[in-house]
């Protein structure tokens, strides 16, 4: 006769109430031997995917300083006055034009931080000092996200995520809000139960962040945001307390800790104004820049594979949230609409987004999984479900591993006609430019263009000032308006303010602005009378103005047409596509084809994948009507790239002007094809009476 088995006992080894109960067998050892070397290569496989992922992204974040040229200087500059001043400057101070306009500087502390750097370590060392920054916030933010158990699912989260970053590498002031972001998101996410001492790091935090970067107020959001959520998850204690007319000491510590950061947020320079200043730094800013338009805008103009991730991130985020409408996290989903909303308006903020996305989708998968793990019962069974997994990883490691290889041998930003190399490359920029300025002593007062404002500030600040700079915060938005663009596109504009009331003696302008009003200006200037071009280099032209005062300069180093082959010869010598295509480029705008098609050929020579080159080349060959060689250089770019629209809509006027209407209509009607609401195609196969047209 049996004993009845307890509950709790039932499944183990027993026997008849009578005699002793049998023991259960005691495990062995070799058992324990075969599982650890079974869990071996799931393990191994883990951490050799993060090492991946990691790997990726540290190969796209060590890469030239291309900020050198752009805002690095000026910060260089303006940590070493403060270092030196032991004061932060409240005024425009590097312009002549607006030298008195008042300037809060949001980042100073990142400045002072780069220039003691920089002494230590040189630019170089600042290209890994700022990898180090992002890695170290990626790294952070992935370790909260990580599931061991979806190890798959929080990779290509991080993946997606990495994608976002990677808009913006360069050595800037924002990279330390990236770090404290993270470390906002880790602490918060630490303390979501119970409150330990970490939580009050947060303070401190949010004072250092106000002085780094303006985006310390989404450091204040973030704890806003988690109040609501923890009062939301706490509603009914917090209901029944109050009943008592007591307090949810949880939550009034959360209270607490958002008054002394909103506090610390008042410790800056510029105090109150400081704090409030990211609600209405844009009510003065008169001048666009790139990273402060939508994503959808800049995808017409240009071809950015940070947008495509973007898109995808939109798309993962509204199947996560909608895969789990009845738990929902309310700190996860504030946090994601707003970094959405800031990046669907400005690409800058993309970074941002890319770190949030790593907790909220891994975070709502694994919910919606563990949810319904029911249903995936039959699927775990599958034999055929370990090898799918196998597949999975195998193909991630070889996008890892493709995009290592591209990055490191360059290849990728070849092909994305990207100035940037691997590695700790300083590039020349404007160096030579600005050397030659300051050996032939030319004077000032000097116009230069926003993009080259800060690399002068650098370079010859307090012995010249600059006429603008790139802080359109730091000047009146009527000068960007009535002044400085209008003086580029308008001839009258220009004498009125260059002639008489700046009386500028110098033009340093880099020829690689893009802006409609920069390439104007640079036409203008190539025939404009009383000015001479006296420098070019692939990134800088210098004309001065022909006067007694540089009579003696003009007439050793005055370049034209005719004697530009031979000024340019060396750059071209050398094996530097984007010097080779940016000496191309300017002589293009301001119409000196031949020096053009010159320098677009060696670019070729340099890289034959190319087919933005070999496209602008048949255009040219098309203005020179050389049809020929116009032809022979269209067909090349289609044949690197089967859907370039521009390339068959050029291709089909070139046969259309000989007379081969039916090569013609055959390239019209394969960019229809490709796009087939393309109005061009449809206007010229209208002309030749095939497709009734209407707009």
């Amino acid at each position: 006769m049996f004993q009845l088995i307890p509950k709790e006992h039932r499944g183990k080894y027993f026997a008849p109430a009578t005699e002793k109960p049998v023991s259960e067998p005691k495990k062995i050892k070799t058992r324990k031997i075969y599982l650890a070397a079974g869990n071996f290569w799931p393990a191994f496989l883990r951490r050799l995917m993060v090492f991946f992922v990691l790997a990726t992204l540290a190969v796209f974040l060590i890469h030239s300083a291309s900020a050198v040229n752009q805002d690095l200087g000026r910060h260089l500059k303006v940590g070493e006055i403060i270092w030196q001043t032991k004061q932060v400057p409240s005024t425009n101070l590097f312009s002549y034009t607006n030298s008195d306009w008042p300037f809060i500087n949001h980042h100073w502390l990142s400045e002072v931080i780069y220039y003691l750097l920089s002494l230590a370590i040189g630019i170089k060392g600042l290209i890994i000092f700022n990898a180090l920054i992002i890695l170290a916030a990626f790294a952070l933010v992935w370790r909260l996200a990580w599931r061991k158990d979806y190890f798959i699912a929080s990779t290509l989260a991080a993946m997606l995520g990495a994608g976002l970053i990677l808009e913006r590498t360069d050595i800037r002031p924002e990279t330390f809000g990236l770090l404290l972001l993270a470390l906002f998101l880790v602490i918060l996410a630490k303390n979501k139960e119970k409150i330990s001492w970490h939580f009050w790091l947060l303070i401190p935090l949010e004072l250092l962040w106000v002085n780094l970067h303006i985006s310390f107020i989404y450091g204040l959001v973030l704890i806003f945001f988690f109040f609501l959520d923890r009062l939301w998850s706490r509603r009914r204690a917090v209901y029944l307390l109050a009943r008592q007319k007591k307090l949810e000491r949880y939550m009034a510590q959360v209270v607490l800790l958002g008054l002394l950061a909103g506090a610390a947020a008042l410790v800056n320079p510029n105090a109150w104004r400081g704090a409030l200043y990211p609600l209405y730094i844009f009510g003065n800013y008169g001048y666009t820049i790139v990273e402060n338009q939508s994503p959808f805008f800049l995808a017409k103009l240009m071809s950015n594979p940070t947008i495509i991730f973007f898109k995808v991130s939109l798309l993962a985020l509204a199947i996560a949230f909608l895969m789990n409408l009845g738990r929902l996290r309310l700190f996860y989903l504030l946090s994601a609409l707003l970094l959405v909303g800031m990046s669907w308006g400005a690409i800058r903020n993309f970074p941002l987004l890319g770190l949030i996305i790593l907790p909220v989708l891994t975070d709502n998968f694994v919910s919606w999984r563990e949810h319904f793990s029911r249903y995936f019962v039959k699927w775990e069974g599958r034999r055929w479900r370990g090898a799918l997994r196998l597949l999975t990883i195998a193909v991630i490691f070889v996008i890892l591993s493709t995009s290592i290889y591209a990055v490191a041998t360059n290849r990728f930003y070849r092909e994305s006609m990207r100035a940037e190399q691997f590695g700790l490359l300083v590039p020349a920029g404007a160096g030579a430019a600005v050397d030659f300025l300051k050996q032939n002593k030319i004077a000032g007062p000097m116009f230069n263009n926003f993009d080259i404002g800060s690399y002068l500030i650098w370079r010859l600040y307090p012995e010249q000032l600059v006429f603008v700079d790139g802080r359109p915060e730091a000047y009146p938005m009527d000068f960007f308006q009535s002044i400085y663009i209008p003086m580029q596109t308008d001839n009258a504009v220009w004498q009125k303010y260059a002639d008489e009331v700046y009386k500028i003696n110098l033009v340093f302008f880099a020829h690689t602005d893009g802006t409609p009003w920069g390439q104007e200006f640079l036409r203008q200037m190539a025939q404009r009378k009383g000015w001479a071009m006296v420098y070019l280099d692939p990134t800088v032209v210098i004309w001065a103005r022909d006067n007694a005062v540089n009579q003696d300069l003009i007439s050793r180093f005055a370049l034209s047409e005719n004697n530009l082959g031979q000024s340019i010869a060396k750059y071209l010598v050398a094996n530097n596509f984007f010097d080779a295509v940016r000496l191309g480029s300017f002589f293009q705008v301001v119409g000196f084809n031949d020096l053009a098609l010159q320098s677009f050929d060696r670019a070729l020579q340099l890289n034959q994948d190319a087919k933005q080159i070999w496209f602008i080349s048949g255009t040219l060959y098309s203005l020179k009507n050389q049809a020929g060689q116009a032809e022979a250089y269209l067909k090349k770019a289609i044949e690197l790239d089967q859907g370039y629209i521009d390339a068959y809509l050029s291709l089909g006027k070139i046969y259309y002007e000989q007379g081969n209407f039916s090569e013609a209509r055959r390239a019209w009607q394969r960019v229809l094809e490709i796009e087939p609401g393309n109005e061009a195609a449809r206007a010229y196969l209208d002309n030749m009476g095939l497709i009734p047209f209407k707009k």
